[in-house]
């Protein structure tokens, strides 16, 4: 394959003794390629051939867009000239998306690019952690196209599974790497940790790491107002922790309902962590309440704060007779 690459114009030539007789702009790269080779692999593109085929001159040319781009199609390319394919955990799911969109299965090419991707994602890539990973977090610039083909769910459920089956001595060693997932993915995997009924107390260790990542209990900016991006995030941290009683320390649980007041979080995120305060204060959280809003302590939480949770207390512990 020959390159031409011109900051007006950037080219992809594929090396054949015929003459292109397609031209396939992509993201601003234009790919000179072969109207059979490309309607044998792919019925979305043998369609688009027939839309636009010029009789007189020969030739056809349209735009084409698919997920992952230039770079996508490029692999793309590469299989449609049966040259080696350049698989990889960052690009796997794109090509798989890019696949899927322009239909091309083995009802049209024995070993279609669909099985031998698919083949390679569960083969290969779902047996890795790391590798697992990096598929995921290349679905977040084509979400949609991911997940209505539920690769994003794949890649969750995999790694989900190498969280709960793998023994180690150090029950963190997933944190750090679930970081450099975005909120919404998070968010799916911690769900699905909890449905496949991975232990809680992890669980709940995981989602505060993730949300010390963000500094939550830091001083507002210059203005006085805390941010709002912020306030958003700690909710939904506190909507994730598990609900089992002690999956989350009275201590971290007093620190989130601090810094949910400082941030002015919603009623409903103060109310959770109210109640499972309450429900906790019989395993020597009554004293750390005490502790917690003295005058010498940092974090305060109010008289209306304390009195609800003294309420939930007893409503968890004491049932008057009837």
């Amino acid at each position: 394959m020959n390159s031409v690459h011109s900051k007006s114009n950037q080219t992809m030539k594929y090396s054949s003794p015929i003459m292109p007789d397609a031209l396939i702009e992509v993201s601003g790269y234009t790919f000179c390629m072969h109207k059979a080779l490309l309607a044998n692999n792919s019925l979305y593109l043998r369609r688009l051939i027939q839309e636009h085929y010029d009789e007189e001159n020969d030739i056809c040319s349209f735009k084409l867009d698919i997920p992952g781009g230039a770079a996508t199609f490029k692999v793309v390319a590469k299989y449609i000239y049966g040259q080696d394919l350049e698989l990889t955990s960052s690009n796997i799911i794109p090509v798989l998306c890019a696949a899927y969109h322009l239909d091309m299965t083995d009802n049209y090419t024995r070993q279609s690019l669909i099985s031998q991707a698919e083949k390679f994602l569960f083969k290969e890539i779902f047996r890795c952690w790391k590798e697992t990973l990096e598929a995921l977090i290349s679905c977040e610039d084509i979400f949609s196209h991911a997940d209505e083909a539920d690769l994003v769910s794949a890649c969750l459920v995999s790694l989900a599974y190498k969280v709960k089956k793998q023994k180690s001595q150090c029950p963190d060693w997933w944190f750090e790497d679930v970081c450099s997932l975005n909120l919404h993915l998070f968010k799916k995997l911690v769900k699905i940790l909890g449905a496949i009924r991975h232990d809680p107390a992890n669980i709940s260790n995981a989602v505060i790491y993730y949300a010390n990542g963000y500094d939550l209990g830091s001083d507002p900016n210059s203005s006085g107002v805390w941010s709002q991006e912020k306030r958003k995030l700690l909710e939904e941290m506190v909507y994730l922790l598990p609900a089992q009683k002690g999956a989350t320390s009275t201590k971290l649980l007093l620190d989130m309902l601090s810094s949910s007041i400082k941030l002015n979080a919603s009623m409903e995120c103060m109310e959770i962590l109210e109640k499972r305060i309450g429900a906790q204060l019989d395993a020597g959280g009554l004293v750390m309440l005490l502790v917690t809003n003295s005058k010498d302590n940092c974090r305060q939480l109010g008289t209306g704060s304390l009195k609800r949770i003294m309420e939930h207390f007893v409503d968890e512990h004491y049932t008057l007779p009837v």
